[in-house]
């Protein structure tokens, strides 16, 4: 009786409540596998991991063939990044069950986030050989070849996907996005606006179509969109970015410089957000804060090498030569082969006199690219000064032997 109000409770999405049904469950039949089973999805979706896999493992130990148990830690590892262990989950399950529709999706989702998306395809493919109405998968299959850059045929499965499921508002703005991508313009507006349309009190559909909008050439329409966007969550990631950007390009610097003080203030966490970002607070010469931005990106996305080359470039613009080598230096053990981090390394060198150590790095630069007319430009610009300095020392030589 008090499973059956669980799953009652899952099916109206009150999924704290069923947690409490489950648990009183379990409190009567502390064996109850189908209601540890359910308990655990529940916690996975409110994003209490560590509880989730408790819950699974406990699964484990009262019935170690119970599929179910190794199925569910599969999303729930690649979700925490820990892909090894997912993949462990998955070949564990497999003993107990060889084709799992479930399985399949979820390592799928696991492959996807590691970019091995030829592999996630397969493990779509098998999901759907197994089950071929599962929820979502022609949606993911959708975002796998999207991210391969097959967008053509990404957008025949977002259609599959969308005719599956016709009120699920977020295939629609992916699908928009992708359709912006491609140069469909029209076709994109319209995805933005059926968003709008099928959940009017929902922000994304705003943001989406706001952005839309700015870059269609539409900057007052773009601006009251984004402005509904915050009236519905004004927290929502990068509305207050995109309304810098508009009032930016109208020179309003009170307004661009507020929007960018409550994006700032959110602590967004998105490596892109914060690329795109540090770059407008760099254009609106809030220098600081840039370099902050910056530093809050290269802390979450380490390995990418574009953060650390733009904080070298915004410290050397505030003067701070030595940190912004050392960023350069991190760039590059990222990307050895990239002259445009040799180049403004060669001249933060050259700004502090080390012109042999400035000469090193633009000739490496130029082994890269020697074609690259601004390299050759700074190649002759740090050899003069080295010939000017050697001229001028051998004066103060002769000078001083004349005396």
């Amino acid at each position: 009786m008090v499973l059956n109000i669980g799953l009652t409770l899952d099916e109206m999405e009150r999924y704290e409540e069923a947690i409490d049904a489950y648990e009183h469950a379990l409190s009567i039949d502390a064996d109850d596998l189908q209601a540890m089973q359910h308990l655990g999805l529940d916690l996975h979706r409110l994003g209490n991991f560590p509880k989730s896999l408790q819950t699974f493992e406990k699964m484990q130990a009262v019935d170690a063939s119970c599929e179910a148990s190794y199925c569910h830690r599969i999303m729930i590892y690649a979700d925490t990044g820990d892909h090894e262990r997912a993949e462990e989950m998955f070949y564990l399950a497999r003993l107990y069950k060889e084709h799992c529709p479930h399985c399949y999706y979820n390592m799928g989702c696991s492959l996807r986030d590691r970019r091995l998306f030829d592999k996630a395809i397969y493990c779509w493919q098998k999901t759907l050989d197994l089950e071929d109405a599962y929820p979502q998968v022609q949606v993911r299959i959708a975002e796998a070849l999207w991210g391969k850059g097959e967008l053509e045929s990404a957008r025949q499965h977002f259609l599959i996907g969308l005719r599956q499921d016709p009120g699920n508002t977020r295939t629609v703005l992916d699908l928009g996005e992708l359709l912006s991508e491609m140069g469909r313009w029209e076709e994109a507006g319209e995805k933005f606006r059926r968003a709008i349309e099928l959940a009017p009190e929902e922000p994304g559909g705003y943001f989406y179509y706001g952005y839309w909008l700015a870059r269609t050439g539409q900057p007052a329409d773009a601006i009251a969109s984004l402005t509904r966007t915050l009236s519905l969550d004004p927290t929502f990631p990068g509305a207050h970015l995109r309304l810098a950007e508009l009032y930016h390009a109208r020179r309003d610097i009170m307004a661009t410089r507020q929007h960018l003080r409550a994006e700032m203030m959110l602590r967004p966490q998105d490596p892109n957000l914060l690329l795109d970002l540090s770059n407008l607070l760099s254009d609106a010469r809030q220098d600081r804060a840039a370099i902050a931005c910056l530093r809050r990106l290269t802390q979450i996305a380490p390995s990418s090498p574009l953060g650390w080359q733009n904080l070298s470039v915004a410290l050397f613009v505030a003067g701070r030569y030595a940190e912004g080598i050392e960023s350069c230096r991190e760039a590059l053990k990222l990307e050895p082969k990239n002259a445009s981090v040799m180049f403004n390394l060669a001249v933060a060198l050259e700004r502090q006199g080390r012109l042999a150590r400035a000469v090193v790095w633009i000739r490496r630069a130029l082994e890269v690219d020697a074609e690259d007319t601004s390299l050759q430009r700074q190649a002759l610009r740090i050899r003069f000064l080295r010939w000017r300095g050697r001229l001028t020392s051998a004066v103060r030589r002769l000078l001083h032997v004349s005396a």
